[in-house]
């Protein structure tokens, strides 16, 4: 193959792409390569022929940027024959695009050792993938955290760490609405849906920095408030009941469907259940007090 051939080749790659000889130098590039060095801020006395990739790899590494670390750790394991290849996903924000990109290291074979340096475009797969990840973990009428992503974020908060200090500071919400049936039963599942829609957009009105909401299932939907205390809880909590005891506007008429909330300070290894189920407990306790005024 000519060099022409052979340049021609390397430029028809999709993908940027630059051959690195056995000490990590570039001796080859594509256009791709020079556009994305472009794009990125890069230099031709960086990025182009003769520089080091290693060189650039370390001094980005020394500033900080832990995937530059890796890339040049798996540069230098191609390079000496220790992997067959190496692949790194990192993000590449420009101003204006969330990007992401694979960097993939192949050994070239021939008779000097060497190595193909690859920077693959990866940013629709990793859009795909939040999308799919958001889905899992939110509840899709609502868009509030779903039970399991709940569960986790709850168990994460209540995590004893080395970093935290012991203490009983976690607060949990469990809210149920009182009324939500007549609702569904008198004007419909349409109208219902609308209900808990404004519920969920009240409750993230009502939160703080860091605090999360998600639905439970049907009418029941519960607030993680981390690095709180009994009196910031109880004012989170009576925010949360006047907000949602506003009346809903169902075809024309004014309905109330306010909630009851119950709350639980747990403590640091507290299990994610046991902490769910006594705010569950302080919730039936605040419907059947509710019930017993309204009946007296």
């Amino acid at each position: 193959m000519s060099a022409a051939t052979a340049t021609a080749v390397l430029d028809a790659l999709p993908d940027a792409t630059a051959v690195l000889d056995g000490n990590g130098s570039i001796v080859a590039v594509n256009r791709i390569w020079q556009m994305f060095a472009v794009d990125n801020g890069g230099s031709s006395e960086a990025t182009g022929l003769g520089a080091s990739y290693l060189d650039v790899c370390d001094r980005s590494a020394a500033a900080g940027c832990d995937e530059a670390r890796s890339a040049a750790a798996g540069l230098r394991a191609v390079l000496a024959a220790g992997t067959v290849h190496c692949e790194l996903e990192y993000p590449c924000p420009s101003p204006a695009v969330d990007r992401w990109f694979l960097l993939r290291i192949t050994p070239l074979d021939g008779p000097e050792r060497g190595a193909v340096a690859s920077h693959v475009n990866i940013t629709r797969r990793k859009a795909a993938e939040r999308i799919l990840a958001h889905e899992a973990a939110h509840d899709p009428l609502t868009d509030l955290a779903n039970r399991s992503e709940y569960a986790d974020r709850l168990a994460a908060a209540l995590e004893r760490r080395p970093d935290r200090p012991d203490g009983a500071d976690v607060g949990v919400l469990y809210l149920d609405l009182d009324g939500f049936k007549a609702v569904n039963d008198g004007y419909g599942h349409d109208a219902g849906d609308e209900v808990l829609c404004t519920v969920a957009a009240r409750l993230r009105h009502a939160l703080r920095p860091g605090d999360v909401a998600a639905r439970i299932g049907g009418d029941e939907f519960a607030v993680l408030a981390p690095r709180v205390n009994a009196v910031e809880l109880d004012r989170l909590a009576a925010r949360i009941t006047e907000a949602l005891g506003a009346p809903h506007f169902v075809h024309g008429r004014s309905l109330d469907v306010p909630a009851s909330v119950g709350s639980h300070l747990g403590a640091r290894g507290a299990p994610v259940e046991g902490v769910l189920r006594l705010a569950d407990a302080a919730m039936y306790a605040t419907k059947r007090r509710r019930r017993s005024e309204t009946s007296t």
